[in-house]
């Protein structure tokens, strides 16, 4: 049956990649670029203070996923709060946000402050831009070429903005592009800023 003249359809915004992002999708790309402030703050206020609050961070996350799973009015409150953020498969599953808290924990307790520092950044700023290369150039099957070389370019404009040599930012720059491509949901969220910080504490 044809829709009335005027009408929405659910999801169209998802499928149609001329459409542009679902607002929830923009809502959860620009909640995890702004969580990239956590890289300069977490230098700023240094370890003895920074790495406490990583872990408080993570427990906090954890508590969050627990919440979710076993009282639907919690969950229904974070869902609001996150401003519709969430996918609906992660209802069931470890959501991307945790994921990530636990990937910058994780580069902040592995690596050198300065790689930590950037390896936070560029996950943070890297992985939103493709996925909004990826929605709008993409085949719409999962990641993409496009995308990918979204996420390099980002993380190679960010290290170099932030110093780093050409040679390393190169190296990193691909190290994310295909850390972006891993094939679990969320699994980037973790694997970037790892395997960037990494990469920056190994050629540093």
């Amino acid at each position: 049956m044809k829709p009335p003249a005027g009408a929405t359809v659910p999801g169209a915004a998802e499928r149609d990649p001329g459409a542009g992002a679902a607002p929830s999708e923009l809502t959860r790309r620009a909640l995890h670029a702004a969580a990239g402030v956590l890289g300069p703050l977490a230098a700023a206020l240094g370890p003895s203070v920074a790495t406490p609050a990583f872990g408080a961070l993570v427990a906090a996350a954890a508590a969050a996923e627990l919440g979710r799973r076993r009282r639907p009015a919690f969950r229904a409150a974070l869902e609001r709060l996150a401003g519709g953020a969430f996918r609906p498969r992660e209802t069931s599953a470890v959501s991307g946000a945790s994921l990530l808290a636990a990937g910058f924990a994780l580069s902040w307790w592995l690596f050198p402050v300065p790689a930590a520092e950037r390896a936070i950044l560029v996950a943070a700023l890297a992985d939103p831009m493709a996925a909004a290369v990826g929605s709008r150039l993409g085949s719409g099957g999962g990641k993409s070429l496009a995308g990918s070389a979204a996420c390099a370019v980002t993380a190679a404009l960010v290290l170099l903005l932030t110093g780093v040599p050409a040679a390393p930012t190169a190296a990193a720059a691909l190290v994310a592009a295909l850390a972006e491509r891993a094939p679990w949901p969320g699994a980037d969220n973790v694997a970037i800023p790892l395997g960037v910080g990494a990469t920056l504490w190994w050629l540093g």
